[in-house]
């Protein structure tokens, strides 16, 4: 469906992508083709995966070899009496791990807050009339109409925009 000339779809222009995918920006898809178009690439639905656990995300810190490494390292220093550079060792573990496990805690919970976006309703463009369907039935080719206000169900290529802003924050946690 997408020809692939050596450039992605979000660096061609929309003209070239719309010609790629077969469809027009005035009509938008016909019923048959949405048909095809979701057998062929599926539903519009980030991928679930099971919810990971406080502890397991916290122990998944402590399989780096970096930090196996450390570990060795701090317990020589402390079987050889250097007590002050085994803390100085287990210290800096310590930090890493908290580091690193408050970072994947809080990508986990953003990815389930996408998982919540993603049960939005949008306005499509499907046999030239404006239709509302659930943001898991988009497939490559809608033309989506955007309003004020309006999330973004999907990797989309902006065909034509006045006044655009994005609010971020969801995706950087601010």
């Amino acid at each position: 469906m997408i020809s692939n000339k050596g450039q992605s779809p979000w660096s061609r222009s929309a003209d070239l992508v719309l010609q790629d995918l077969s469809v027009d920006p005035a009509l938008g898809l016909d019923a048959h083709e949405v048909e095809r178009r979701r057998n062929t690439w599926g539903v519009n639905r980030l991928e679930a995966t099971p919810r990971r656990r406080m502890l397991s995300i916290l122990l998944g810190q402590m399989r780096s070899m970096v930090v196996v490494l450390l570990l060795i390292a701090g317990g020589l220093a402390f079987a050889f009496g250097d007590y002050a550079e085994g803390v100085a060792i287990f210290a800096v573990i310590a930090i890493n791990t908290i580091i690193g496990f408050l970072t994947e805690w809080r990508a986990v919970r953003s990815m389930e807050a996408l998982r919540q976006f993603a049960r939005v309703n949008c306005i499509v463009r499907r046999g030239g009339e404006a239709t509302t369907i659930a943001a898991e039935a988009l497939v490559p080719g809608d033309i989506v109409v955007f309003d004020a206000g309006d999330l973004v169900p999907a990797d989309l290529r902006l065909i034509s925009v006045a006044k655009l802003t994005a609010d971020e924050s969801t995706l950087t946690g601010e």
